[in-house]
């Protein structure tokens, strides 16, 4: 094997007079290269933005919940609540009261369907992951005094309210009355408007109270949810089995895959497929590998028909142009992971520097010409604006397993791409290339 090896490595490193094979080579290799960097950054940043999303989504929903099982209401839910605190890794559990609802402006005859969400009136202090990416952007998250609820930026805007403005809110009447079903309307003040990050909580959500949530739906001292925070998220699964057989299958109780199973099904759907693309482009660099070895097969025909003369065997000759095709993809692979690495972790000072650049460049321009010509002072440009895509920073995130299959998965196509050359290479006839010479 040591023979074959070093022949290989001979074959590879091409003299002067043979510098195109060399030049071919060392193409194939920023191939590998190339794809093995574009797959570790892209896949770093994926996995970021996910991290990202789901931390945000989390940090306001529940990582568990427990509901009746049949259409009636917790009324022993402190009692619930005290148990399931006592959990090892369990951070805390808090009622809450949930239904939809109609809202309308004074301002407006516009209405929407919200989420109406009764909470604790200190949920901000007792629930400090709540507070992840959540900003007051005027009024307080105040809900002690009666008749105060707390609206989503993107729904207050819709409705042209602003903090101390008067909305209605309409809910459906409670089955059991004589009221003919006709809808509860309710004036209430909003007290703050707020920006969570995500939009479904900027458009569809509504705050106020749990004990003015069970006023609104005609309710007693009940709530309808409890929402279960956990040490480790991941865990969820395993709580939910724990929670089951501890209430004795009283009560439904969801984890938070299975609240959010359609957002996260299509993260790791759009995740799959971009991998599938991007593997696409390795498999065409282990291509081009396999054409520089047929093109060296060709050209050392000769050295190949000497070779076999003095007596090594088609089996060696095989292995010296699969060795050939495996140092390319290794080569190209580490190249590429070194380069990922590097990029995929500086992304942000990447990115910062390209946005300082342009602006730079826009400025350069006004000064230039603003004398000139009528130009508009340029804006700050922003290549992911924080009021938009709610982060101040690139979010990136190595996963070393992934890093690991995609080096793996490189150097195996890499090396089997060399197959079919080296194949043609054990073939040739010692007599023919000898009677070509």
């Amino acid at each position: 094997m040591k023979l074959e090896f070093f022949l290989s490595l001979r074959y590879f490193i091409a003299k002067k007079r043979r510098s195109s094979i060399s030049l071919i080579s060392a193409i194939s290799i920023a191939c590998v290269a190339l794809a093995v960097l574009v797959l570790i950054v892209v896949f770093s940043v994926l996995n970021g933005f996910h991290a990202d999303m789901k931390s945000k989504i989390l940090s306001k929903e529940s990582h568990v919940v427990l509901i009746p099982r049949v259409d009636r209401d917790l009324s022993n839910y402190r009692k619930i609540c005290k148990k399931i605190k006592k959990i090892n890794g369990v951070i805390l559990a808090l009622p809450h009261y949930d239904g939809w609802g109609l809202i309308k402006s004074k301002i407006r005859s516009f209405m929407k369907g919200v989420k109406v969400r009764g909470v604790v009136n200190n949920l901000l202090k007792v629930d400090r992951d709540f507070s992840t990416g959540f900003k007051m952007k005027s009024g307080k998250f105040d809900l002690t005094k009666r008749g105060h609820v707390i609206l989503g930026e993107t729904l207050a805007q819709e409705l042209q309210v602003t903090t101390g403005d008067v909305i209605n809110l309409y809910v459906p009447p409670k089955l059991n009355t004589d009221d003919l079903l006709m809808p509860v309307t309710l004036d209430y003040k909003v007290a703050g408007i707020f920006s969570a990050g995500h939009s479904k909580y900027d458009e569809k959500f509504v705050f106020l109270s749990l004990k003015d949530a069970q006023f609104l739906y005609g309710v007693n001292d009940v709530a309808n949810t409890i929402g279960i925070k956990l040490l480790d998220y991941n865990n969820a699964e395993y709580f939910k089995r724990k929670l089951s057989g501890k209430f004795r299958y009283k009560y439904f109780i969801y984890t938070w895959m299975e609240m959010q199973r359609n957002l996260f099904q299509a993260l790791v759907t759009e995740k799959t497929l971009i991998g599938v693309v991007l593997f696409f482009i390795i498999a065409m660099a282990a291509f081009s590998i396999a054409g520089t070895l047929i093109m060296v097969v060709m050209e050392k025909e000769r050295e190949i028909g000497i070779l076999k003369s003095i007596g090594l065997t088609p089996k060696s000759i095989k292995r010296v142009f699969i060795s050939q095709g495996f140092i390319v993809g290794m080569l190209g692979t580490l190249i590429g992971l070194i380069l990922g690495l590097v990029i995929a972790s500086s992304m942000d000072t990447i990115l910062h520097f390209l946005e300082d650049m342009v602006n730079f460049a826009n400025k350069s321009y006004y000064s230039i010409f603003s004398g000139i010509i009528d130009v508009p002072y340029p804006q700050d440009w922003k290549l992911f604006p924080q009021d938009v895509y709610y982060v101040s920073t690139f979010p990136v995130r190595i996963n070393f397993v992934e890093i690991f299959v995609i080096s793996l998965v490189s150097v195996i196509l890499t090396t089997l791409c060399a197959f079919f050359p080296a194949r043609q290479a054990a073939k040739l006839r010692v007599t023919e290339v000898l009677h070509k010479e």
